[in-house]
């Protein structure tokens, strides 16, 4: 009896880093920045089961997995949503776990997976990477990436795309309330004409250079002084919207990591929260921000992870998880 393939996608979390103005002309135009984390992650498995397509998982997740493959045309496969991250928490979870099932069901039968140059194209035909390309990116690439610009007919390209260095990793703080924006509610919000006064424009750009220079360099100090400025420049545009440069339920937790010298980004509406830190100063950090949540009465998580440089992993093997994957992950 022949051996069923089994496909295996291994892949991160998105931490946002903001928007920059990528040129008038169009309707929204829309840059933006982020990078790829090995925490929380994502594993989706799938295997060919012929007549039937069967999605397994977190009841919210296995919607979005099952829409992808409808999508795509993609039956007669079981797929299973082994690990997750929250959803609509400012993880990119929406873009990640479409692409992970995607990639997982075209390997499981025998279609090839999704090589990095690939998953712009599946992305496009998803209908993701419409007013961010970086969760797209971040999954084809890992790393550090910028996109060129959105909306792009065909799909995320990159701008920028570099290593993070091996020691930085990420503290992220996962507090729990209340979710970010849905799908309907963020596109109707970014579909809108892109008028960013001069001094936000001015932040973002500035802040992008940086922080991009500070990732390139390894410069610690650097890249968190990039960050601090595009997250303003970003944040002053939607303070409108979100009821100031941070989500106005998260602001205590921002303000109190500042008054203790930690620089919070606000990863896309939150809630995540997340600092860039040594391995060294990680569990330091983490433990202050536990204490922060705690001070302000707030449940939740606070999570050290690695830079994930080489995007999602895919493996396919028969009758179980092995080979090899298009890239080499960290860690």
């Amino acid at each position: 009896m022949a051996a069923i393939p089994t496909a295996r996608v291994e892949a991160g979390s998105r931490l946002h880093a903001g928007f920059y103005h990528a040129g008038p002309g169009r309707p929204y135009s829309w840059g933006s920045a982020g990078f790829y984390s090995s925490r929380p992650r994502l594993v989706v498995e799938a295997r060919p089961c012929p007549g039937e397509t069967v999605v397994e998982g977190p009841r919210d997740h296995a919607s979005v997995a099952r829409r992808a493959l409808e999508a795509l045309g993609l039956g007669g496969v079981c797929l299973s949503i082994v690990e997750s991250m929250p959803r609509h928490a400012g993880l990119g979870s929406t873009t990640q776990v479409s692409l992970a099932a995607a990639c997982a069901a075209r390997a499981a039968l025998g279609m090839g997976g999704c090589s990095p140059g690939e998953v712009a194209g599946v992305a496009r035909r998803l209908g993701r990477g419409r007013v961010s390309g970086a969760g797209t990116l971040a999954f084809a690439y890992g790393g550090f990436v910028v996109d060129a610009g959105a909306p792009d007919p065909g799909g995320p390209r990159p701008l920028v795309r570099l290593d993070v260095p091996r020691d930085w990793r990420f503290v992220i703080v996962l507090p729990k309330l209340e979710r970010g924006l849905g799908e309907a509610e963020e596109e109707a919000l970014l579909s809108r004409p892109w008028r960013p006064s001069l001094e936000a424009e001015r932040l973002m750009a500035v802040g992008l250079l940086r922080l991009a220079a500070g990732v390139a360099r390894g410069d610690l100090g650097e890249a968190l002084e990039g960050l601090r400025a595009i997250q303003l420049g970003t944040g002053l545009y939607f303070s409108g919207h979100q009821g100031g440069v941070y989500r106005g339920d998260l602001q205590a937790i921002a303000g109190e990591a500042a008054r203790n010298g930690v620089v919070l980004a606000q990863s896309s509406w939150g809630p995540a929260l997340y600092t860039i830190t040594t391995r060294d100063m990680a569990w330091g950090d983490a433990a202050l921000l536990r204490s922060i949540l705690s001070e302000l009465g707030l449940g939740g998580e606070v999570v050290v992870a690695e830079p994930l440089n080489g995007g999602a992993g895919i493996l396919v093997g028969e009758g179980g998880i092995e080979g090899e994957g298009h890239e080499e992950r960290e860690g």
